[in-house]
């Protein structure tokens, strides 16, 4: 990619967080959709103990690294309201081709193996990591794919973020006002930061590029290196002669198939319950963000302790509703159409209403749809499914009751 002049304005400052929010929602689900896809048990075949303790480990990292993605998302939308902008969370729904974003990369829901971690090492491989041979033997591909490799990544875009955040005077641009920024007193991001100020800002996209990329000196300790690491340990254990598949046969870009797609073309679930429970996934998913995005915009001084209840609940949220759904989708058939394979969440974004400003009824649309949703999840316990989905419909109830 050749890098735009730098950025002089703030209506294409604010242009550019909008695709890095985007881009940190749809690469955070990519990662994670890989991760659900690990077979955890030695039941399931292809893994001996030494290779379950290794996939065990693999997903671990995995979450690991979605999990600071979602940090990076809050720290986007920092800075967005810190120079007058609204928290953006709205991204086109799964596959997103190599072109629709200028890291000349597709973004993809795919069963965990060496495609996908190739993927997500171009996603964040650093902007003055040496091009060529260098970047072609981290993904171990032969030298006839030279032409293949593109060289954009995340990084840039940060950079050219950086530009504007250092472009445009500082007594212009912050008109945000800082009661408005999330701080980790109230959400659960102990790396969060506030940014009221240009020095707060540079330190809010350094901390992004460093959990991506790394630094010169430590690029082990970063996305880049973990996914390097991963991708290693694969290949070199698919070369060791011992029968190994860590990975469920899990479908690509799986689709509740309940709305139009915007700009993608998934693969419909063709299993009806996999598919209602794909559906309130992608509900909850939904409710989610729009519950942090409010959140982010939100003016503390307010009420500050109910606006930190909402974000528990919220947050709560993704580890004891999300993870359990998605991984137990990952352990229900696909559908006829999909033989020996199985379903997956798509992670699919609906169309709703933008929450409120009004925090009464911010909340009570929130309780009102979380209500909602706890029924269908009691309905669903009905039927018999995984052990997983059933411990993510009861938790939703959990979370209804006390919210």
């Amino acid at each position: 990619m050749t890098i735009s002049p730098a950025i002089n304005s703030r209506s294409d400052l604010l242009k550019l967080l909008c695709e890095a929010a985007e881009l940190e929602q749809g690469i955070a689900c990519s990662y994670l959709y890989a991760a659900f896809s690990l077979k955890r048990d030695i039941s399931e075949g292809g893994i001996t103990w030494e290779q379950q303790q290794m996939v065990r480990r693999w997903a671990a990292q995995i979450y690991f690294v979605a999990s600071q993605e979602m940090l990076h998302l809050s720290l986007v939308w920092n800075l967005t309201t810190a120079i007058g902008g609204t928290p953006y969370y709205f991204r086109p729904n799964f596959p997103q081709g190599s072109k629709y974003y200028p890291i000349d990369v597709p973004i993809e829901l795919e069963p965990f193996g060496p495609e996908c971690l190739r993927r997500f090492i171009r996603y964040e491989h650093p902007q003055n990591f040496a091009p060529g041979r260098d970047l072609k033997s981290l993904l171990g591909l032969p030298g006839d794919d030279e032409t293949q490799i593109k060289f954009s990544s995340v990084g840039e875009l940060y950079a050219l973020i950086e530009s504007g955040f250092r472009n445009i005077a500082e007594k212009d641009l912050f008109i945000g006002s800082p009661t408005q920024q999330m701080t980790k007193d109230l959400v659960h991001f102990p790396d969060l930061v506030a940014v009221t100020d240009q020095s707060s800002a540079i330190r809010a996209i350094a901390e992004i590029t460093e959990q991506g990329e790394g630094t010169a000196h430590d690029r082990e300790d970063s996305h880049f290196g973990a996914f390097v690491a991963i991708l290693n340990e694969l290949l070199a254990s698919q070369k060791s002669g011992i029968q190994f598949s860590p990975a469920r046969r899990a479908m690509r870009n799986p689709s509740a198939g309940v709305e139009r797609a915007y700009g993608a073309h998934p693969n419909p679930i063709g299993d009806p319950l996999a598919v209602q429970v794909a559906m309130l996934f992608d509900s909850v998913y939904s409710l989610m963000l729009r519950m942090l995005a409010w959140s982010f915009e939100f003016d503390s001084r307010d009420a500050e302790e109910e606006l930190k209840k909402f974000c528990t609940v919220a947050i709560d949220l993704m580890p004891r509703v999300l993870l359990p759904l998605g991984e137990g989708l990952m352990l229900m058939a696909a559908g006829v159409k999909h033989p020996g394979q199985v379903a997956g969440p798509g992670f699919g974004l609906t169309r709703h209403v933008t929450l409120p400003p009004s925090a009464q009824n911010a909340q009570r649309l929130c309780r009102e749809r979380i209500k909602e949703l706890a029924t269908l999840a009691d309905g669903l316990l009905t039927q018999r499914l995984p052990a997983p989905v059933k411990a993510g419909c009861g938790h939703l109830h959990e979370i209804a009751e006390n919210f």
